[in-house]
């Protein structure tokens, strides 16, 4: 058995394509039996030295791979489903940030997020996060840029709940509310949507809700 050099394994090569880009050539000369078993022992030899090749860049592979938390399929499709209400939402109602905010009202104070910073630690508003920032949806303001007085009862109500909780109760259909949205009666109904919000926040801590008779509409 020979170990060919470099330029007689680009000659063997030429001759026989298929050991082209091999690391190693050798040259077996054999009786025809014994040709026989040491091809057999070559090609064993040859298959267990690529798997071993294979087992080595797997290894590889894996310890590049990051470390994470892989999620059940359940989760992950509520997940998937409650980004497509996040952003349906935004989308509807629009949202502001904190310059936003400021601008809208008619600030002139040079810090820019002091005033939402303000009415938010008052629970006047609130913010939702969203791609690094806080937001404030629309729906919470006047058309003049200030808060609805609606706001801040609902909002003290609901203060343990996180804030896109808050968000999704002010546009959902509430039974509560002939399963209109309390978005679209804080304005004109304030106090039926906050004693709708004191009857799920009741019902969520599991203590006694309201009853329905006291959210039923004013009289007209």
């Amino acid at each position: 058995m020979v170990d060919l050099d470099d330029r007689a394994r680009r000659v063997l090569a030429r001759r026989c394509p298929e050991v082209s880009g091999a690391a190693a050539a050798f040259v077996v000369v054999a009786d025809a039996e014994t040709r026989t078993a040491v091809r057999r022992a070559v090609g064993r030899l040859v298959a267990a030295i690529n798997e071993g090749h294979e087992v080595v860049i797997g290894e590889l592979v894996e310890s590049l791979l990051p470390r994470i938390q892989v999620p059940p399929p359940a989760a992950l499709e509520q997940a998937r489903r409650q980004a497509v209400v996040r952003l349906r939402l935004l989308r509807d109602f629009g949202a502001y940030s904190a310059d936003d905010v400021s601008e809208l009202a008619g600030s002139r104070a040079a810090n820019r997020s002091a005033l939402a910073s303000r009415w938010r630690r008052e629970r006047r508003i609130f913010a939702v996060p969203y791609d690094n920032r806080e937001l404030y949806l629309g729906f919470q303001f006047d058309g003049a840029g200030r808060p609805l007085p609606g706001m801040a009862p609902v909002l003290a109500v609901l203060a343990a709940w996180p804030p896109w909780e808050i968000a999704l109760w002010f546009v959902s259909d509430n039974p509560w509310l002939e399963r209109r949205r309390p978005a679209d009666l804080v304005v004109d109904q304030a106090q039926r949507v906050t004693r709708a919000a004191e009857a799920d926040a009741a019902a969520r801590a599991g203590g006694a809700t309201h009853d329905d008779s006291s959210l039923s509409p004013a009289p007209t």
